[in-house]
């Protein structure tokens, strides 16, 4: 008891701590900068299309993206960090390291302090983002897509693009856009009002707002204007110097998304906010039980490489996320009682990591079996 209490204390468990620390932590980082790269330039090729496609301004694609980025961190610290166990600990396993620090005495309880001194940071950031930080994210992206994020259809536009608007009912095109001076070049409109059809050539265009009402207005110069019913003759033709059209906005279409109201306000009573509930509270849950059962399943079998069990574990984790997502959505749907939600999944996985992290700290000859 006093050698065991003498090693507990020595200068040996502070220097094998900060270092199994500190191998975790660079790797975490690592892997959860390339996650999130990859995971942030995937929605940024999706907001650029929809700008290309007129949905929004290019100006608004970076808040856009700003404001994914929470769930984005949310999501992919828990799997950056199994990730970054399962690398760690194959490393130590597969290097001897792991069999050095135990002969030092090193114990697995010892191991499991030492790797929950990165976990635990990681699962409170993980439960801020979750809890408050994403809420409140969705709350400004559901306003901003309210506001539709520009002002009039026009402020979309992209040089040489045909663009289409309210289920392609209208078409608008410009040869070149100003936007510094609102100015437009070689202007194309068409619009379907019932069974007319109105077409409209510029040489240029500007938009301006009218100084009381605050409307906003394109003024058209120099081009023609046809109206009729497709097919049929008689078109009337116009041609101006001058022409005004008053840019009108369609009028957005309130949403209701559990996903944004804050913790405090969702109604257990209710089946989709307590689902919705629920699954806030499981992903830091998720960070350190499938952190646990990443420690576990860590050692890789003799001969084998570090990377051994990357695969089986990405597996097992993945089966932990989708056991949580069909969870979620039986209590949504009133399949699994709201008091249960969850945690009946953290319940049976735990009982896993338990399981992996002792038969993953035996000697190696008690893991497995020998082949004589």
């Amino acid at each position: 008891m006093t050698v065991a209490t003498a090693q507990s204390r020595s200068p040996f468990g502070h220097v094998a701590a900060r270092y199994v620390a500190r191998e975790l932590t660079l790797v975490f980082l690592g892997v959860f900068a390339l996650l999130l790269i990859i995971g942030l330039s995937a929605r940024f090729i999706g907001f650029l299309q929809g700008a290309a496609d007129g949905r929004f301004t290019a100006e608004a694609l970076w808040l856009l993206l700003a404001l994914r980025i929470p769930e984005f961190v949310q999501v992919t610290a828990p799997f950056a960090l199994f990730l970054a166990l399962l690398l760690t600990f194959g490393r130590l396993h597969a290097e001897r390291e792991y069999a050095v620090l135990a002969t030092a005495g090193a114990s697995p309880g010892r191991f499991l302090r030492w790797l929950l001194s990165v976990v635990l940071p990681v699962a409170a950031a993980v439960a801020v983002f979750s809890l408050v930080v994403t809420p409140e994210a969705r709350k400004l992206y559901a306003n901003l897509s309210l506001e539709q994020l520009v002002d009039s259809e026009l402020d979309a536009l992209v040089p040489g693009a045909f663009h289409t608007h309210d289920s392609g009912r209208r078409v608008s095109y410009a040869q070149s856009v100003d936007r510094e001076t609102n100015r437009l070049e070689g202007v194309f409109l068409a619009e379907r009002q019932g069974p007319v059809e109105v077409t409209i050539w510029a040489e240029s265009g500007r938009q301006h707002r009218h100084p009381v009402t605050r409307s906003r207005f394109l003024e058209l110069r120099n081009g023609v204007r046809y109206e009729g019913r497709p097919g049929e003759a008689g078109y009337r033709v116009v041609e101006f110097e001058r022409l005004g059209q008053r840019l009108e906005r369609e009028a957005p279409i309130p949403l209701v998304d559990v996903r944004s109201f804050r913790f405090r306000d969702l109604d257990t009573d209710d089946p989709k906010q307590a689902a919705e509930l629920h699954g806030r509270i499981a992903w830091p849950l998720m960070t350190v039980v499938a952190a646990l059962a990443a420690f576990g399943m860590a050692r890789p079998q003799p001969r084998a490489g570090r990377f051994a069990r990357t695969v089986p574990g990405v597996a097992l984790f993945v089966a932990y996320y989708l056991a949580l997502v069909f969870a979620q959505d039986g209590v949504a749907e009133g399949v699994v009682p709201r008091l249960l939600g969850l945690w009946f999944v953290h319940a049976v996985m735990l009982v896993v990591a338990a399981w992996l992290i002792l038969t993953g700290t035996r000697p190696a000859g008690r893991l497995w079996p020998s082949r004589r």
